[in-house]
């Protein structure tokens, strides 16, 4: 009696390392996006990729490069969530789901978020990331949970999100700005200096992105 637990200890033990392995494989998840992969950071990325490889004899694009990914990225996921599926009632019982991906490359296009209000003919700032002068609800939007959550924002993927949280916002922004007629988010896109930039004290110059505005006026 006391070996067959012990097998079948050992049985579990192994089928947990398996699945868990598995579900290790590193997988783009959310990324699989054909508008998350004409980001500039991500086309960066194959750009850079391209380069490397044409060096070491690859002859192509960057944009057929990209194709080549996409269709293996695409082909291998199938067949990833196919190897899982009987795995996932054992991931959800177990707790052992794993959404978080590594970083896999620097983000050389950040995007900041900025809140206005409008009041009469004017746009205020009263939030934007990072700033120590437009801090409303700074102390609950700077909050790193919160944090991760607005990176995902300004992902086209996540608009409907995105949508949702302005909203929420919206109403937040009705109640403390009582002469308030317009409540506007949008972030603000650009590219990171390059240390020689950045030690001669040059600003980053972008383009402002996913602009949502609402009517506080109709705003409950």
């Amino acid at each position: 009696m006391e070996r067959l637990k012990a097998n079948l200890l050992a049985l579990f033990v192994a089928a947990h390392l398996l699945a868990i392995t598995l579900q290790a494989l590193p997988a783009p998840g959310g990324g699989m996006s054909r508008s998350t992969w004409k980001d500039p950071t991500v086309q960066a990325e194959f750009d850079a990729w391209r380069v490397r490889l044409n060096g070491w004899g690859w002859e192509g694009t960057t944009a057929e490069l990209e194709e080549r990914l996409w269709d293996f990225a695409r082909d291998f996921m199938d067949r990833r969530d196919q190897v899982l599926t009987p795995f996932r009632p054992y991931y959800l019982h177990a707790g052992t789901t794993q959404a978080w991906r590594m970083f896999v490359a620097p983000h050389r296009f950040p995007a900041r978020l900025e809140l206005e209000v409008k009041e009469g003919d004017d746009w205020r700032l009263v939030y934007k990331e990072r700033d120590a002068e437009a801090t409303w609800r700074a102390r609950w939007l700077d909050h790193d949970r919160v944090r991760s959550l607005i990176f995902r924002f300004s992902w086209r993927p996540y608009r409907k999100q995105y949508e949702l949280f302005v909203r929420r916002l919206a109403k937040e922004a009705a109640l403390d700005f009582p002469e308030a007629t317009s409540f506007r988010a949008r972030f603000y896109k650009y590219q990171t200096l390059t240390p020689e930039a950045a030690r001669a004290g040059e600003a980053p110059s972008g383009r402002y992105v996913e602009s949502i505005t609402v009517s506080l006026r109709s705003t409950p």
